[in-house]
């Protein structure tokens, strides 16, 4: 009888024993847990906690130098990649990818001063230089256009 009544505390000492295990073992997850939870929210306490807008003037949100504003003499020409489009080449043999070119000037070998603002940032299909867009149009020269002859 003796055996047996060892027996049982030791089983229930190893019971005991086994359970300590599991609640230290539960404890330390729930210790990493939280201190986890604890490290973001003091990360958070950093962090912005209201978005404020800085107001802009109308001359830093239109982007545009002085610089940006050209006066050129050179020839439109016509070129037919992806469905065609009017290039325009200058004296100096700079080219430039004209948008918003009225119909009336959309003629090869129109020679012309052309003022207007170029968009270097801005990008396109045609590759062809940079990107001009036409504020005014003065024909200097109607002679050479070439009517029905595309250029390369």
């Amino acid at each position: 009888m003796l055996i047996a009544i060892a027996t049982v505390f030791g089983l229930s000492a190893c019971t005991e024993d086994d359970e300590n295990v599991e609640s230290t073992v539960s404890n330390q997850e729930l210790y990493d847990e939280n201190k986890a939870t604890i490290e973001k929210m003091e990360a958070r306490k950093d962090a912005p906690t209201e978005l404020a807008a800085e107001p802009v003037t109308q001359a830093e949100a239109k982007e545009v130098n002085i610089k940006d504003n050209v006066t050129l003499k050179g020839s439109i020409i016509y070129k037919e990649l992806e469905g065609g489009f009017f290039a325009f080449i200058t004296e100096k043999g700079d080219r430039f990818t004209l948008h918003g070119l009225d119909k009336t000037y959309q003629k090869n070998g129109l020679v012309v001063e052309i003022e207007g603002i170029t968009k270097p940032q801005m990008m396109t299909i045609t590759q062809f230089g940079t990107v001009l867009e036409v504020q005014s149009v003065k024909v200097l020269d109607a002679s050479k256009v070439i009517d029905g002859t595309n250029t390369h």
